[in-house]
């Protein structure tokens, strides 16, 4: 596994379908999901509608950059979003894979904005652990020597 990042901005409501969350913001989502839909190995059924939209940053970048990517997609909408909030719940999600945690600082700036999306914050965070590798075993091994 490789180290990524990434930000999600999820809005889901048991109301308001993928459609209409587009209709009111105007910009199409990266995936979205209706009522009844299956997902996952188990194929559970999903309970809400969903819309979701995703950082254009590299995955490489750091995590910061990944939101600020967001943030300047949804800014024009912004208001509309908090008033989505009302039916719906809107969740900034960051994913994090590397190999040791990453310092997680969110800017005064970054924290308003969430707070009028009416967003929760929620972080992903996957530590990547190597394997350590076992030297390869010599023909013939102990037994063979004479």
């Amino acid at each position: 596994m490789h180290e990524s990042n990434g930000v999600r901005l999820k809005i889901t409501s048991k109301v308001l379908t993928a459609a209409d969350i587009e209709a009111r913001l105007g910009i199409k989502p990266d995936e979205s999901w209706k009522i009844g839909d299956m997902t996952g190995a188990f194929g559970a059924i999903l309970k809400e509608h969903g819309y979701a939209l995703d950082s254009a940053a590299s995955q490489t970048a750091p995590i910061s950059e990944h939101l600020r990517s967001v943030i300047k997609r949804i800014a024009p909408v912004a208001q509309k979003i908090g008033e989505i909030s009302a039916q719906a719940t809107v969740e900034m999600t960051c994913s994090i894979r590397a190999k040791a945690a990453p310092p997680l600082a969110f800017g005064r700036d970054e924290l308003r904005w969430l707070a009028a999306l009416g967003a929760s914050l929620d972080i992903d965070l996957h530590i990547i652990v190597d394997r350590p590798v076992e030297p390869a075993k010599k023909p013939g091994g102990p037994a063979a020597s004479h």
